[in-house]
């Protein structure tokens, strides 16, 4: 059970995020939500490019040869993905309401918040440095969290 936890955790993430997609429309219809969706795209492809394709996964695992990635947005936030992925859906939740969608994206938020901490032990363990890198960012929202 121990070695599926991490594949279940993203088998939760990507179940909610495709429910998202596929139960409504994918852009915002808000001016506002559009640039909401455009900020967490933008986010998010930033993390990717500063970390590098070949050092993440998505699985939260250490990847064998990987190195702690600690400038651009990471410099601020230590999981600049996770929030980048609840950015871009946060908008179509309130555009096209409905409390499935909203049930559906709190679920995301609890597997990303629960996927977190399984990779913050892992990284605490692998990584000398983390520990100081984890004093000096926030986890996931800059000045609250």
């Amino acid at each position: 059970m121990k070695k599926s936890v991490p594949y279940l955790l993203v088998f939760v993430q990507l179940s909610s995020l495709l429910f998202l997609f596929v139960s409504a429309p994918m852009l915002s219809i808000s001016g506002s939500g559009l640039l909401v969706e455009a900020a967490g795209v933008f986010l998010g492809l930033r993390a990717i490019f500063i970390m590098r394709i070949g050092n993440f996964r998505i699985v939260p695992l250490i990847k064998v040869g990987g190195v702690l990635v600690t400038s651009g947005p990471y410099k601020y936030i230590r999981h600049p993905m996770y929030l980048a992925q609840v950015i871009v859906v946060a908008p179509l939740v309130v555009d096209y309401f409905s409390w499935v969608r909203f049930g559906v994206i709190l679920i995301l938020i609890l597997d990303l918040l629960i996927k977190i901490q399984f990779e913050e032990k892992r990284l605490l363990n692998h990584f000398p440095d983390y520990d100081v890198y984890r004093k000096n960012s926030w986890k996931l929202i800059p000045f609250l969290y």
